[in-house]
This record gives structure tokens, sequence and C-alpha cells, in this order.
């Protein structure tokens, strides 16, 4: 029975023949070219030629003479120098990116295709989101509110923080009434992302390092269309909007502190200051009503404070924020 293509060797640029041919070596000996193919269901010159690209990336030993059995090369020397192999043309790759960008800017129509790009369609966009993630290397801002596209994707930004990705993000107060969500920004916050919370958020906005800004093109309950902004001063402006608004954010509590009362304090103050009802934070925090208005008057009680934002300033005086 012939094998099937797995693909898992794809990021190493084998083809469908390639990879079939390698792993079926790995596990026999001693046939030929027209014996491999005989046994995956591909003509022998097919084989043949498969073979032969295999031997050129140094996966297989090439036979001394023609009819002579072929062999594989050990997989932890070979794939690991192919691996070495494979890094070195992306690193080249990756520097020809600026030279392609002028080229890019030479032939736009005009001055505003250098700087702004909009893309259009949910795949479009969530794909782009996607690659803007999976290449980002010092630092990634977000400004987070609905709409949304897509369910985000933990793997994605817990690989980035695994690598090192300072993340800064700011979420506008109805995503914390979602549970789910909440959840997430919790696994999110104890792999090291920092966040924080405000009652409301002028827009969504995403910055990728220095080099791209994310944003919709317009308000609304659907996200149709965005603009890719590159480096340029809007980009600036775009980063110093977002420094100004993390600057008023509060911070999102930890969930995991052994500080048990000072950790309900600040979780409470937290929610308070994001502008949540009372019956709001009760499902938040898995409390009643009751109960959440009878800590809120204990932490008014404790600082004298008249209002809860009289107590919020006392409390960020007494570094529970």
């Amino acid at each position: 029975m012939a094998e099937q293509w797995t693909g898992r060797f794809g990021g190493l640029g084998l083809a469908a023949d390639q990879e079939l041919l390698y792993l079926h070596l790995l596990t026999t000996t001693g046939l030929s070219a027209g014996q491999l193919g005989a046994a995956l269901g591909m003509a022998a010159e097919r084989a043949l030629a498969a073979l032969g690209a295999l031997a050129d990336l140094g996966l297989v030993e090439r036979p001394v003479a023609d009819g002579a059995v072929w062999s594989a090369a050990a997989p932890d020397v070979a794939l690991e120098e192919l691996l070495l192999r494979r890094e070195l043309e992306l690193r080249r790759t990756r520097g020809r990116i600026t030279e392609l960008l002028r080229t890019y800017r030479r032939t736009s129509t005009g001055p505003e295709g250098e700087l702004v790009e909009v893309i259009t369609g949910r795949d479009s966009i969530a794909e782009l989101w996607r690659s803007l993630q999976l290449g980002v290397r010092h630092q990634l801002r977000v400004l987070d509110k609905p709409p949304y596209i897509r369910r985000s994707d933990p793997e994605l930004e817990l690989a980035a923080l695994g690598r090192g990705v300072r993340m800064r993000v700011v979420y506008e107060s109805q995503v914390l009434r979602d549970p789910e969500r909440v959840a997430e920004i919790q696994l999110y916050a104890g792999a090291g992302e920092q966040a924080r919370v405000l009652p409301e958020l002028p827009l969504k906005l995403a910055l990728v390092d220095d080099r791209w800004a994310l944003l919709p093109v317009s308000s609304g309950t659907e996200l149709q269309s965005v603009l890719l902004v590159r480096p340029s001063s809007l980009l600036d402006a775009l980063a110093g909007l977002f420094e100004l608004y993390w600057s008023r954010a509060m911070r999102v509590p930890a969930a995991d502190s052994t500080d048990l009362p000072r950790d309900r304090h600040r979780q409470l103050l937290t929610l308070l200051a994001a502008g949540l009802t009372d019956e709001s934070i009760a499902r938040q925090m898995g409390v009643s009503t009751r109960t959440v208005q009878r800590w809120v008057r204990e932490l008014m009680d404790r600082f004298g404070a008249r209002t809860r934002f009289q107590a919020g300033i006392q409390a960020a005086r007494a570094d529970l924020l």
C-alpha cells in the first residue's frame, strides 16, 4: 500500500514525492529507484528525479552505479544541516525586504501608497494579523476592543511571549465581561503580558515593533477593512496615542496573587475603574451583588472616602492599584 503524504517536512521545502521517498527509505534498505517507485505507486523516472533532489539536499546517498540501491542519510545530521541552510536563506530573504519595499514604493501610484495600505475582507484581515504576530520581533502594543474577526489564537501570543517579545495591551472594559476572554487574559498575563484596562477606547489598534500599525478603516459593529500603516509620522502619532492611553489605564490584577485580601481589593478597584456595574463585577468575581456592594463600602470606609472615585484615588496612593 502506498504511503500518504503528510506534509510534515513542508517547512524544509520538500515536495510530496521527496517526503514520501525519504520516509520510505528510513524504514527499508536495498531498493533501487524503480523498486522504490513501485512501492509508492510512482513511475521509475519520477522516483529517480525525486531521489536526485533528495541527494542534492543531503538527505539520501547516491548509489555508485546505475540501478544500484539508495539509502537515507542519518536524519539527525542531514535534517539539522538542511535546517541551517533554510535558516540562512530566510535571513538573506529578510535582508532583501527593505530593497523590495523601496521598489514597491517607486511603483506606487501616489504618496499614500507608500505609507498606508487598505486591506479588505475578513479572511485577508485575519491572515494579515496572523502574519504580523508571527513576524513581531521586539514588542507588540494593542488597544483591544470589539469588533473581532475571529477568536484569538492563544498559541500565537504565547509563542511570541516565549521568544521574548514585550506585549502591552489595554483592554476596553466590556472585554472583561466575557469570562472566556478574562481567562485568556489571565493566561497571557501569567506568561508575561502586561495588561491594563480602561472604560472606553477610541479605536482598535495594533502596533508591531516600530514597523507597522493596524487599525480599522472605520468604527462599527463589523470589521471589513483595515489600514496597514508603515513607518511615517502617522505611525509615530499612533504610537503616541497608545502610550497616552497606556499611561491612563489601570493594571489588570493577576489571578495568582498569594495575598488574597489585597488581590481582591485590587481586582475590585480595577473593575470599578473600568466602568463595570456592580452586577458585572459580581459575575466576574464569582460573588453576589450584595457582596460587591459591601466590599465597596468597606473600601470607602477604610479610606474615609465619600465616593468611589475618592476611594480609587486613596487606593492608588496606598499602592493597591
